[in-house]
């Protein structure tokens, strides 16, 4: 199963990748995360509410093209596959974050489920994205 998240964020897409392009920190952007933080190519994030660890392996990351790529190796969720990339472009309006995942679940009966979960976990984190990095420009600005 696939599903893609895609938000226009009215900021450079320098300011939006120095926030979200950060692999070891999303916790301070995604809503659903309590904390993350990374060794080596694996990160470990604590999902909110006592949903648990995951681990997850960063399989590429580019800074030049403001794109990473990670895939789940463990935790709570019923997943048997699970690859996603998050991509921060240039658009008129400021930078235009992709984020995918094509992923399978442990049941074929529990993929809808998990596909809204993903997603809703991915818009929430997006609008929270947009603040961090609109905060992060205007301080960058006044330096």
């Amino acid at each position: 199963m696939r599903v893609v998240e895609t938000r226009v964020i009215g900021a450079t897409p320098d300011a939006v990748w120095k926030v979200g392009g950060d692999t070891a920190n999303v916790a301070n952007w995604i809503p659903a995360l309590e904390k993350s933080h990374q060794q080596g190519d694996l990160r470990y994030a604590t999902f909110a509410e006592g949903g648990g660890e995951a681990t997850e392996r960063i399989v590429a990351h580019d800074d030049g093209q403001r794109s990473y790529t990670y895939e789940y190796v463990s935790g709570p969720l019923p997943l048997s596959f699970y690859s996603s990339t998050f991509t921060v472009n240039s658009h008129p309006e400021g930078a235009e974050v992709v984020w995918s995942a094509e992923f399978a679940a442990a049941s074929p009966d529990a993929e809808a489920e998990l596909a809204g979960a993903i997603t809703g976990i991915y818009s929430s984190a997006l609008s929270e994205l947009a603040l961090r990095a609109r905060k992060w420009l205007a301080s960058a600005e006044t330096r």
